[in-house]
């Protein structure tokens, strides 16, 4: 949900991450990946800093 505040935290996503999105902040995944799943939760976690810069949180 953050990138809908924030669609700036989408613009280092890499290729193969973004390849997966559907819609604005949807990932969809019909295996594990785990570097994707990486890349993932490192956007979720600027996502959260993201939320709690803006008093979110």
């Amino acid at each position: 949900m953050p990138v809908y505040l924030t669609p700036s935290l989408l613009e280092s996503l890499s290729p193969r991450l973004k390849a997966r999105m559907q819609g604005k902040s949807c990932f969809n995944f019909a295996s594990v990946d785990p570097p994707l799943f990486q890349e993932l939760s490192d956007l979720t976690k600027r996502g959260f800093e993201s939320y709690k810069d803006q008093g979110f949180v």
